[in-house]
């Protein structure tokens, strides 16, 4: 595995560019969840997500510029995108409109703390156990990925429901 050396205002730099892009696919997903459901645009940005997932930490590992920008817009910006355009709605009509803003934040924010806010030290234990490499990370990333398509699978999209339907 090639060692990255990259500067650390370029790397500054892709990840504010991949920031603008990530904000273009959330508006593009996001609309996209109002025509064809917001359950069916997170389900094909977890496929996406899983088929990427190796590719994005190939890329990674290349080391070079171009392949880390790359990187950044298919594994932060298309992908988070995609996953996160859509999810606040979807999130919020998932619960009925008495308890809508406490059940999507409590949901939210446990899975910030258990799920996120841990990924960063394992996904740092997976690298530094696979000798640098990151196909660790690429399987942690899928597994964590399948658990979200697996879970929106079995849900229902209600966002075509009129409100007074939710409550």
């Amino acid at each position: 595995m090639q060692q990255a050396v990259l500067q650390q205002s370029d790397v500054l730099n892709m990840k504010a560019l991949g920031g603008v892009f990530t904000i273009v696919f959330i508006v593009i997903a996001s609309r996209l969840s109002d025509r064809l459901g917001r359950r069916r645009v997170l389900i094909w940005g977890n496929i996406v997500g899983i088929v990427l997932a190796f590719p994005v930490m190939w890329l990674l590992e290349m080391g070079s510029a171009m392949a880390f920008m790359v990187a950044i817009i298919l594994g932060l910006s298309l992908v988070q995108g995609f996953t996160a355009g859509p999810y606040g709605a979807y999130a919020g009509e998932l619960f009925p409109t008495h308890v809508r803003y406490s059940g999507a934040s409590i949901g939210y924010q446990m899975a910030a703390v258990l799920g996120a806010g841990f990924t960063p030290m394992m996904a740092t234990a997976l690298a530094a156990a696979g000798g640098g490499s990151l196909h660790l990370v690429a399987i942690l990333w899928m597994s964590f990925t399948a658990i979200s398509l697996i879970s929106l699978v079995l849900s229902q999209d209600v966002s075509k429901r009129e409100i007074h339907e939710l409550s």
